[in-house]
């Protein structure tokens, strides 16, 4: 009887952490692919910690950035020819209806940083100096309809930063 209680003890925990990943990964599965591009990192803040921290250089459209004010303004993300959506600020009710995705405003404070490994700094401060060069950074994001973003990845150069890095570590294990 004891046995059985402390194994549902242990596994309760563990289970919930199971489910709290394949929701996330659900969302991810389910939401708009947005590559957005980078400004504002520094690649040697990467030997100070694990995250990378930027700004999305949002390609505002300028007739209409300051078209709403308050808690309650989402970014509405127009679909372009270029990678960059055009982005504007509107009242959340509306940005439902006229966007092709929209950004909930609890969600825009949490997208400014990007996890990596720590045995791979100097190999991403590598490539994100040449980034900032050439102006090829960018994130990834996940939005579904509810909008709600996540990140997905990092792209230098089109290619996943965590397949750069694997990449790159491999080679120099040669």
């Amino acid at each position: 009887m004891i046995n059985k209680k402390l194994l549902l003890i242990v596994m309760i925990p563990f289970i919930l952490l199971c489910l709290l990943i394949m929701r996330a990964e659900y969302h991810l599965s389910i939401g708009t692919q947005w590559d957005i591009s980078v400004r504002g990192y520094d690649p040697r803040d990467l030997l100070r910690g694990h995250y990378l921290r930027f700004r999305l250089n949002y390609d505002y459209a300028e007739e209409i950035e300051n078209s709403c004010a308050g808690d309650d303004c989402c970014l509405c993300l127009t679909k372009t020819e270029h990678q960059a959506p055009k982005v504007h600020k509107t009242d959340c009710a509306t940005a439902k209806k006229q966007c092709d995705a929209f950004i909930l405003p609890e969600f825009q404070h949490s997208l400014n940083r990007f996890y990596i490994p720590e045995t791979k700094a100097r190999l991403a401060e590598e490539l994100l100096r040449d980034a900032r060069q050439h102006d090829t950074a960018y994130m990834r994001l996940s939005i579904n309809a509810k909008g709600e973003s996540r990140i997905v990845d990092m792209l230098i150069n089109r290619e996943p930063m965590n397949k750069l890095l694997a990449i790159s570590g491999d080679e120099q294990s040669r």
